[in-house]
């Protein structure tokens, strides 16, 4: 890991890099994601008795999918990401770089609005895939692992709207079998 950068970025290293050195670790994957999780999720208040329920209806994970999360058996897939980032303040993204997924690099791209004051998108005009296609050469995933994951992403965050009743959790373990 490399010296940590400032916004979002900064935020993220500061709060993993001292859960990783008390596990152990200096690496992102399977590991790092449960050495950095399961503190977050139980500082957040998911500990104790009725906790794992509590994080299936919250994450619309299966109960099995969040035991096994637990134990620090099974990554669950990037579907429950999102709802599984809401409950510990972090981003799909950096989800997908503690996993192992990505390369913490494409952190350092992601800034806010706020952060940069103006866009760097610059996608208006084109269509959802057209702009998807470009965010994944501007985030530097040219192999076809990376791409297809961060493009799966993007189409199941566009199928799976908040309030939808889809189940994130029934393919459990996906990420983790990669």
């Amino acid at each position: 890991m490399t010296d940590a950068p400032q916004g979002r970025a900064g935020k993220f290293h500061a709060v993993v890099r001292p859960l990783l050195h008390e596990a152990g670790l200096t690496d992102f994957g399977p590991q790092a994601f449960f050495a950095v999780v399961l503190p977050l999720l139980k500082k957040a208040g998911y500990s104790g008795y009725g906790s794992q329920q509590r994080i299936v209806d919250a994450t619309g994970m299966s109960p099995g999918t969040v035991s096994r999360l637990i134990r620090s058996q099974t990554v669950p897939d990037i579907q429950a990401f999102v709802a599984l980032g809401e409950l510990i303040d972090m981003t799909p993204l950096e989800l997908l770089v503690l996993a192992g997924h990505f390369p913490a690099s494409a952190l350092e791209s992601q800034q806010t609005l706020s952060e940069n004051e103006q866009s760097q998108v610059g996608f208006e005009g084109l269509s959802p895939e057209e702009a998807a296609q470009r965010a994944a050469d501007a985030l530097g995933f040219h192999d076809d692992v990376r791409r297809s994951i961060f493009l799966g992403m993007i189409d199941t965050l566009k199928k799976s709207r908040p309030g939808d009743d889809d189940q994130t959790g029934s393919a459990g373990g996906a990420a983790a079998q990669m």
